[in-house]
């Protein structure tokens, strides 16, 4: 049996691997797939297993709010017993004979059964019954907010890998196209050397430049295969090395709502604001559950039962002899130490400690819209500046290529130019990337950022 599961084993694992290969020779013949955002989240909200956890407490909490209408529910209870019961008889026993009392002893046996139903029911408690109920409310309210915060985490990480790969993308063009101009100068560089054109200095500082480009290149194709492999997690796939391209999309400025509008939604859309004023309620309930602790508590309940001494004896009992008994308490707490005191002031400290949470998070995160509220709008007059900025560094390097090629310009403002243009460039981009993560932060904070993925589901 070992050496066979064993051989299954090794036939399963090949199996797999042999899967693995196809999947990667498939990738590799058709070529990178493009995704837009949209879709690496929602691939990523089919599949993390986070977003699997919230919802299993999300159903744990539901399940708690069916529990907790057991306070206000009557409790039935069948209850059924039997038993059997020996004991000694003793026996006078007087021999024609003999004219002798002899005693012995024999045994004896009895036996019951008994069977009965009750129902029992809380009247009144003070409110703790009800109260329990509005509280399993508002934590399954809880559990739902949890899960738009994980489902909002989800999508935000998807989003800053998406955008970091698009932004390792386009770094790695401008390293490429760096690469190409500084082969080229060198090149031309060369010949003009050959021809006794220029000095030796010009073609050494041609070559320097070049072997910088290469360096940066390598280094940006680290960060892109880094980025992929980031975004693979995010998006809850298996990374088996396969390519991945982001598509390009041009940044367009979003429109920044007031500060009066930036607070309407944190009140009203954001999950953690929501979730301090669901603890500000659950501290009021808490009070009233307190409260209701120094309430009487009234109990009613209804007994039916019968006996017999075999199981004919029951069924007869129940139908002719049953007892039934109904009884009603109400119990007055009068003193039990502290612990009533304590317990109401403990919940009204709760309650205010939450009501303060609640405010001082507000502002906190007030302060953080308007932050970015402000970048947001200083990045849509900084992005076209920096626009401006590419076409005349590029312009620039024209002119100065065609300057150098006539000799009424040095290799020196030929590279300045050059480096120029690089700059440029990476500074447009990490600015649009920047802007994109500013814009995406923003949508997180008002809690809007997750409902532009909801399902018919949800």
């Amino acid at each position: 049996m070992g050496l066979l599961f064993s051989r299954d084993y090794y036939l399963i694992n090949m199996k797999n691997i042999s899967l693995l290969f196809l999947y990667i020779i498939i990738i590799s013949v058709v070529g990178a797939q493009e995704y837009d955002v949209s879709e690496c989240i929602k691939i990523a909200l089919d599949r993390k297993g986070t977003l699997v956890s919230a919802g299993l407490d999300v159903e744990s909490a539901n399940q708690g709010v069916l529990g907790s209408y057991s306070g206000v529910l009557p409790s039935l209870r069948l209850s059924t017993s039997g038993g059997k019961t020996k004991y000694p008889v003793q026996e006078s026993i007087i021999p024609d004979l003999v004219n002798l009392e002899i005693d012995t002893i024999t045994s004896g046996e009895s036996s019951y059964m008994s069977a009965g139903l009750s129902i029992n029911q809380t009247i009144y408690n003070g409110g703790r019954s009800v109260n329990a109920i509005k509280q399993a409310r508002i934590n399954l309210d809880i559990a739902k907010l949890r899960q738009r915060n994980t489902k909002i985490e989800v999508i935000q990480n998807v989003t800053r890998s998406y955008y970091g790969l698009l932004q390792a993308q386009q770094l790695l063009d401008v390293a490429e196209n760096n690469l190409v101009l500084s082969e080229k100068q060198v090149d031309l560089v060369q010949k003009q050397f050959d021809l006794g054109a220029v000095r030796k200095t010009d073609l050494l500082k041609a070559k320097v430049s070049m072997g910088q480009a290469k360096v940066e290149l390598l280094n940006r194709k680290t960060v892109l295969e880094n980025s992929r492999r980031q975004l693979f997690n995010d998006m809850g796939m298996i990374d088996f090395g396969q390519s991945i391209v982001a598509k390009y999309s041009d940044w367009v400025p979003v429109s920044v709502p007031t500060s009066a509008e930036a607070l309407t939604f944190l009140k009203e859309k954001n999950p953690n604001i929501l979730i301090q004023l669901s603890a500000i309620e659950i501290g009021k309930i808490q009070l009233k559950i307190a409260k209701g602790m120094r309430s009487p508590s009234a109990f009613a309940s209804v007994d039916y039962s019968a006996n017999g001494d075999n199981s004919d004896e029951l069924k007869e009992s129940l139908k002719d002899d049953w007892r039934l008994g109904m009884n009603m308490s109400i119990n007055f707490p009068l003193y039990s130490g502290n612990s009533l005191s304590t317990a109401q002031q403990k919940a009204e400290l709760e309650k205010q400690k939450s009501e303060n949470d609640y405010l001082t998070y507000l502002n906190d995160l007030r302060v953080q819209v308007e932050l970015i509220r402000k970048s947001i709008m200083n990045y849509s007059e900084i992005i076209p500046i920096n626009q401006d900025v590419v076409a005349s560094a590029e312009e620039d390097l024209k002119l100065v290529q065609k300057r150098y090629s006539i000799g009424s310009a040095t290799i020196l403002e030929v590279l300045d130019a050059q480096v120029s243009l690089i700059r440029s460039n990476s500074t447009l981009i990490n600015t649009i990337h920047d802007a994109r993560m500013q814009e995406m932060s923003l949508k997180a904070l008002l809690g809007i950022l997750d409902l532009e993925y909801q399902t018919k589901e949800e």
